[in-house]
């Protein structure tokens, strides 16, 4: 008997939904087979089989979340078909999680200790059977039976928090407000939020948690933009400028350690509104590269993303992110950021305002902008000089 469990998709992501079985109790199947596909926050990674054999049981159904490490499927490598048919008994022996997730013959990457990010940023989380904690909280863990996998970790190195244990404890203990400890007494039917969807809602509960936010609001008169400017190539190019000037805010902030992790490379996460929820795919080094090539990044984004081909690869290491949510509407917003990072940047919708230029009144182009960052890491002096820095770049006519 071989007892399958969830191995670790390659993202840093410890759990999983079972989008598709594609193969069910009693049929025979070959090593590297399609097993399962299973969707995470970030894409629907397909799962081989790790042997050849009879499928003995499956563990969860369509739209169940597995946890990294569950058993996931049995096999018997020498029952016949109709043997297997006849449900199985469940196995009394406790699997090796490691040596499960390495039957994947290479097609998964598995690794202890991962920075990944959730569908809106980055958030580092530890995905080992054996999570990073304080030896302290680990031995009143195993006595009040919490299981540590189910904590998300929020330490930059991927550990659990002393702030991530209390606050997992006081879910548990029922010790949340009252609006979140007692279900909403309605008619209308739940929908439970899950895969993208429900990354997104932990994130933002973890930036209203962590976070020190604070937004400052200014408009760019743009004007001066040669007819057929693209926006975001400019905006980029504007934001290559300001983390010149302040640093500070093209950085990633360490809670557990209340320290900065500036970044030297401009590595840019781009908001993409999706059917499925929010995506913020990763443009590197985006201030070193021509308004051509940031182009081509953008539209190929909007390809892969609702998709779901972009690679898991470029939905992670943002340093700094970019929200053009005045595509649709709005002119001001508070952006949340994500942690670890510092700053988020939101460009508005354009507008036509009458202005005052050598005693005329004019017409012109307004593009307005809105900072929301941490003020843990940022002062306000940093973040108004870095805003600054890139409207004086913004009004520029080329």
């Amino acid at each position: 008997m071989t007892i399958f469990t969830l191995p670790d998709l390659g993202e840093g992501l410890h759990e999983a939904e079972i989008h598709a079985w594609h193969v069910k109790v009693g049929d025979h199947v070959k090593i590297d087979q399609l097993l399962v596909s299973m969707e995470t926050a970030k894409a629907v990674v397909e799962v081989p089989s790790p042997c050849t054999g009879v499928v003995t049981k499956l563990h969860g159904k369509t739209g169940d979340t597995m946890i990294v490490g569950e058993p996931l499927a049995e096999f018997s490598e020498n029952a016949s078909a109709e043997a297997a048919a006849k449900p199985a008994e469940e196995s009394k022996s406790t699997p090796s999680k490691k040596a499960d997730a390495a039957t994947v013959a290479g097609a998964i990457e598995v690794g202890d200790h991962v920075l990944t990010e959730t569908a809106m940023g980055i958030t580092p989380q530890s995905h080992s059977d054996n999570p990073q904690i304080l030896p302290a909280l680990r031995v009143l863990a195993h006595k009040l039976g919490i299981d540590l996998r189910r904590i998300v970790p929020t330490g930059l190195a991927g550990e659990i928090s002393i702030d991530d244990f209390a606050h997992h404890l006081k879910q548990q203990l029922g010790a949340e407000p009252l609006s979140q400890a007692q279900p909403l007494q309605t008619s209308e039917p739940a929908i439970v939020l899950k895969g993208v969807r429900k990354a997104m809602a932990q994130s933002m509960a973890l930036s209203h948690r962590e976070v020190a936010a604070v937004t400052i609001f200014e408009d760019a008169n743009i004007a001066a933009w040669p007819k057929g400017t693209d926006t975001t190539a400019r905006l980029v190019r504007a934001l290559g400028k300001a983390v010149k000037v302040e640093p500070n805010l093209n950085a990633w902030y360490d809670a557990a350690k209340t320290a900065m992790i500036p970044s030297t490379s401009l590595h840019l996460g781009l908001a993409v509104d999706t059917p499925d929820g929010l995506f913020v795919p990763v443009i590197r080094d985006a201030d070193k590269q021509s308004a051509e090539a940031l182009r081509a990044t953008v539209e190929r984004f909007k390809k892969e993303v609702p998709a779901r081909t972009i690679a898991a690869e470029e939905l992670k290491g943002a340093t700094i992110t970019l929200s053009n949510f005045g595509t649709f509407a709005g002119r001001y917003a508070t952006p949340m950021i994500v942690p670890p990072m510092v700053a988020i940047i939101g460009a508005g919708r354009f507008r036509q305002e009458l202005t005052l230029k050598e005693d005329r009144v004019v017409s012109q182009r307004i593009l307005p902008l809105s900072l929301t960052f941490d003020h843990r890491a940022a002062t306000g002096g940093e973040a108004t000089r870095f805003l600054a820095a890139m409207i004086t770049d913004l009004q520029l006519a080329d």
